[in-house]
């Protein structure tokens, strides 16, 4: 029997009055309670630092023996640490972590973002002098602000938990395990119950099977053909995989059940919580294999994406101006031409291809000579490094440590092909040389709703050191949670990656 989502009633969203038709307010909050939350815990912050400088000039009038604060230093004050310590938190990601993270997670990243804020406003004081006379109002300050915070964030979650329990913002979930590894996932929910997922039951291969106890409560318990009747009965709109490996026999059959009923499939295991701790990420709810599309939000997303990636590329290109003609001097200089290399890319086997542009850092023939050199290939997959390349050149060796030889793909971004940050796009041709079941493009088939990237989590991550299918992961990750704070996250954690040579070869 066929089971399908029923369409959205669209009369139930629109409420009709004497001046016209208006948007049903609980239905913009369910459908946006994520975005909505987190614009909440921005402006909690933003309450937080301007009553702590309040407070501050309060303390600073009352107690004798302080310097007065002059409005004018108070008002510099105020804006200058909403500055740092808000833009220090969106490019850490405090604020994106806010629907992925527990409560413990928030709390250690929101001390990290304290803590570099702190030095950060006290290095660029001291070194313009600026708190010769105010020292009086910054110590009770920064004394003060960590107990503002968490007042602000515990009102917070309270109010959180409080529209949770009236169904906003909470994802009724099936956990489509193997035996004891769903159980492992059922606790992990039920201990952070501030993510919002409501497990409606377990989808295992023998739910006949006898499962260990483990006090497990009362939950229903289904077979993989009963997935679909299942996931339209309980509206289901989130569906976890807890397996310890990223793709395995029967996920093809998974993912198109989860493709029909619209409903977002992630893999939650210790493979995943490695990858996102490489990657410097909170996430407790896994890496996504599919999400439904979401036409309107992804076409802005992807009209501010493009923006940003024209203005930053333009800035770049003159910013390293100097960088290119060294380096093209460089080449010239050691083998002469060609400056640039040119190769067919793509992000899937049999997708989208365009060409890709690099200096050049081997000898000329490289191309020729890589099929004679496979069996010393040091990565896997899709992916072809070897860390002593008897095809580079002596300057192709300091750009590529360096990732020098990475930038005239800032002209791909301004023309279009790719963008500053993405999947990393790979050769065509290496492509046939995966050996892994159809499932597995099949399932990475959404690597392509997105540009190829410059950099990405796969280069923050340690590149060269993370093979084919952790780099696959580490991309559909961001497929899922791309957004423009997630892009600087991203570009902030490249530059010591970059400057340090990490991983590259």
């Amino acid at each position: 029997m066929h089971f399908s989502r029923p369409k959205p009633n669209l009369e139930a969203l629109i409420q009709t009055t004497p001046r016209g038709p208006i948007l049903n307010v609980e239905s913009f909050l369910r459908r946006n309670w994520r975005s909505l939350f987190i614009l909440l815990t921005f402006i909690t912050d933003v309450l937080a630092i301007i009553t702590t400088s309040a407070l501050s000039a309060v303390i600073v009038d009352v107690l004798p023996g302080l310097p007065i604060v002059s409005w004018a230093f108070y008002f510099f004050f105020t804006w200058y640490s909403l500055l740092v310590i808000l833009g220090t938190g969106l490019i850490m990601g405090l604020y994106r972590s806010a629907f992925h993270a527990n409560r413990s997670q928030q709390n250690r990243l929101a001390g990290k973002v304290y803590f570099y804020s702190l030095l950060f406003i006290l290095a660029s004081f001291t070194l313009f002098k600026v708190t010769d006379y105010q020292r009086g109002f910054l110590l009770p300050f920064f004394i003060l602000l960590p107990f503002i915070y968490s007042i602000g964030r515990w009102i917070l979650y309270e109010f959180q938990s409080e529209m949770q329990r009236l169904g906003y913002g909470v994802h009724n979930t099936l956990i489509v395990g193997y035996e004891d590894g769903a159980l492992d996932v059922f606790w992990r929910f039920k201990g952070f119950p501030e993510l919002g997922y409501k497990v409606r039951g377990l989808v295992l291969k023998d739910p006949n099977k006898k499962q260990k106890d483990r006090g497990l409560p009362r939950i229903r318990q289904y077979s993989v053909k009963q997935l679909e009747e299942v996931a339209t009965r309980e509206s289901v709109d989130r569906a976890f995989v807890p397996s310890p490996k990223f793709i395995t026999n029967g996920y093809s059959e998974l993912i198109e059940v989860c493709r029909k009923q619209r409903i977002k499939l992630k893999v939650l295991s210790p493979e995943a919580d490695r990858l996102l701790d490489l990657a410097k990420v909170t996430d407790i709810a896994g890496i996504t294999l599919y999400a439904p599309e979401r036409t309107h939000i992804n076409a802005i997303r992807k009209r501010v994406k493009r923006l940003f990636d024209i203005v930053a590329a333009t800035v770049f290109l003159v910013v390293l101006s100097p960088v290119f003609v060294l380096t093209v001097l460089a080449i010239l200089l050691e083998s002469g031409r060609p400056v640039f290399f040119k190769q067919k890319r793509s992000l899937t086997k049999g997708g989208k291809t365009f060409y890709f542009y690099k200096f050049r850092s081997m000898v000329k023939n490289a191309d020729e000579l890589k099929a004679s050199l496979f069996h010393n290939n040091e990565a896997d997959g899709a992916l072809f490094k070897i860390k002593n390349d008897p095809r580079m050149t002596r300057v192709g060796r300091i750009i590529r440590k360096y990732s020098i030889d990475e930038l005239p793909q800032l002209f791909n971004v301004l023309k279009g092909d790719m963008s500053l940050v993405g999947p990393r796009p790979l050769p065509v041709r290496d492509f046939e040389k995966v050996k892994v079941e159809e499932e597995f493009w099949d399932a990475i088939k959404d690597r392509e709703k997105v540009k190829p990237g410059m950099t990405g989590l796969w280069q923050i991550s340690g590149r060269s050191n993370v093979g084919f299918k952790e780099m696959v992961l580490l991309d559909l990750y961001y497929v899922e949670n791309q957004s423009l704070l997630f892009d600087l996250e991203i570009l902030f954690a490249t530059i010591p990656v970059v400057v340090f040579g990490k991983g590259a070869y």
